[in-house]
């Protein structure tokens, strides 16, 4: 869920930078505490990160996060912020989604001409865990990236979507209403787009929905191509990519994760892959990971220490 006071352990200022994609898109890049401006950034890692569905730059856990990379690894840290999200610009009509990795490969291609001498890792939650699973192995062989590491990430969006889906006071009162409001407030910003009329999409349908799953049926499915939800889901799905990983990818996940559910977790393909490893814990949440008094984020260390070990 989407946390956003601010304290001591967050406090982070951005440079922005807007990226136009190949349709006309928007998305902004937001560089952490004077990354984009350092003059010895040549040397000095870069580390990308990518947040969930409807999340951006502001998110406490990416701020934390992002200020202990920037002090532990003196790394330069770039947030990814998703078409129509932390104010970027929404200038194309084609929204983002959990399968769509074009932005995250225009980005990562767009860092490394900057800066074509540094070492790039990337750091990915939720929905950008997913992107970001699906990038690394589709690009195999290719991908640039020294390292990641993906928090929570989804792998299974039949499982995921149907979890997500389901009714119950966690997904009816919490994060179905978290979601759509940040979603209905993008499409409402949207408005002064023309929808491709071959995408056939029923706007009243979309401007009343509820859930996710009428934008996904109406919406991302069409837009797509895709036969029905079922088929989007299935070639968005990270699972299908593990295989093809070939830098270290470190994954944590939690046994008590209500939104991705240890059930959509390939750990066949984790245990035949020595490229990737998995951390699952018992107790986390979606995104939680607290420990200690007062609480801090859990992850936080771990995902330093392990990018610290390979890039260094």
């Amino acid at each position: 869920m989407r946390i956003r006071r601010r304290d001591s352990s967050s406090t982070v200022e951005y440079v922005r930078e807007m990226l136009t994609m190949s349709d006309g898109a928007t998305v902004s890049l937001d560089w952490c505490d004077g990354s984009m401006e350092a003059s010895d950034s040549t040397v000095r890692p870069v580390i990308l990160v990518l947040s969930g569905v409807g999340g951006s730059s502001q998110e406490h856990h990416i701020r934390a996060l992002a200020q202990h990379l920037v002090r532990s690894l003196k790394a330069c840290v770039v947030v990814v912020n998703h078409r129509g999200t932390a104010g970027t610009p929404i200038t194309a009509p084609r929204p983002y989604d959990v399968g769509f990795t074009d932005d995250v490969r225009a980005a990562i291609a767009h860092i490394g001409a900057k800066f074509p001498q540094a070492k790039l890792a990337a750091v990915g939650f939720s929905m950008g865990a997913n992107v970001l699973t699906k990038y690394m192995g589709e690009e195999g062989m290719r991908c640039p990236l020294a390292c990641a590491v993906i928090v929570c990430c989804p792998f299974d969006i039949v499982v995921s979507g149907a979890a997500m889906d389901e009714s119950n006071v966690l997904n009816n009162h919490v994060f179905q209403p978290a979601v759509m409001s940040t979603l209905m407030r993008a499409i409402k910003r949207a408005q002064h787009l023309e929808l491709k009329p071959e995408w056939n999409v029923d706007i009243g349908r979309i401007r009343t929905a509820k859930r996710l799953s009428v934008l996904e049926d109406e919406l991302l499915v069409k837009i797509n191509g895709y036969r029905d939800r079922e088929e989007y889901y299935v070639r968005s799905s990270s699972a299908r990519f593990v295989e093809h990983i070939t830098v270290p990818l470190l994954a944590i996940n939690s046994l008590d994760d209500r939104i991705t559910p240890p059930q959509g977790i390939p750990v066949h393909k984790f245990m035949k892959n020595p490229n990737v490893a998995l951390a699952l814990v018992p107790h986390g949440g979606h995104l939680g990971f607290l420990t200690g008094i007062p609480p801090r984020i859990w992850f936080i260390k771990p995902i330093g220490e392990f990018i610290a070990a390979i890039i260094k």
